[in-house]
């Protein structure tokens, strides 16, 4: 999305979120606009600098129009502004560590269908050689929201398409099927958008 496609968007969910939150109670007070004002350039550029790499055109564009974002989805209570995003295994340590472990289960698994032995440690138990492991993906992710229910939105900066996209995550701890791809930051946004029209509008087309 360029900044022309984010700001009728995000207008459409702020108005729409606060629609759905006075359903049935018309006195409550407008929830308000989601977003915030845009990030300045310099900000921008302090966390390009900060990771080393151009942000990925959708998500650029993004904060361009709001530094941040309030209740992407029903789970992400706010995504950061420029200034605190940062790298996952330094901000989530726990969430880090879940998903390393996931990837090496995935890994596992796919060697034992291949035909080849699990490692095992010295007692037998497989756990003795995953804990050793590192996950380049997982290492390198980019941690883009700051509160919500168990729940992350992540960015990779070593997956990305011909449009300069990076791959987006979104991963919650409780859900039992593991980090979801998308491959971009704004398909990401888009499929948040649709689990919250799908939980709060009766009716809502997907």
């Amino acid at each position: 999305m360029k900044i022309h496609e984010w700001e009728p968007f995000l207008r459409t969910w702020s108005a729409e979120r606060d629609a759905a939150g006075r359903t049935g109670d018309p006195a409550r007070p407008p929830f308000g606009r989601l977003g915030f004002d845009p990030a300045a350039p310099e900000a921008i550029a302090a966390l390009e600098t900060r990771l080393g790499a151009p942000l990925p055109p959708s998500y650029r564009a993004f904060l361009e129009v709001t530094d941040g974002w309030r209740w992407a989805g029903e789970f992400v209570e706010l995504l950061a502004p420029a200034a605190e995003v940062g790298l996952l295994r330094e901000m989530t340590a726990s969430a880090h560590e879940e998903l390393t472990l996931w990837e090496a289960e995935d890994l596992d698994e796919a060697a034992y269908e291949d035909g080849e032995e699990e490692d095992e440690g010295e007692d037998g138990d497989e756990e003795g050689e995953r804990e050793e492991y590192e996950s380049a993906r997982w290492n390198r992710a980019v941690q883009i929201s700051l509160a919500g229910d168990q729940t992350w939105l992540l960015l990779d900066p070593g997956d990305i398409g011909a449009d300069g996209e990076w791959a987006a995550y979104r991963y919650s701890s409780w859900s039992g099927s593991g980090p979801v791809r998308h491959g971009s930051f704004a398909d990401l946004m888009r499929a948040e958008y649709a689990g919250f029209r799908a939980l709060r509008i009766p009716g809502a087309a997907s």
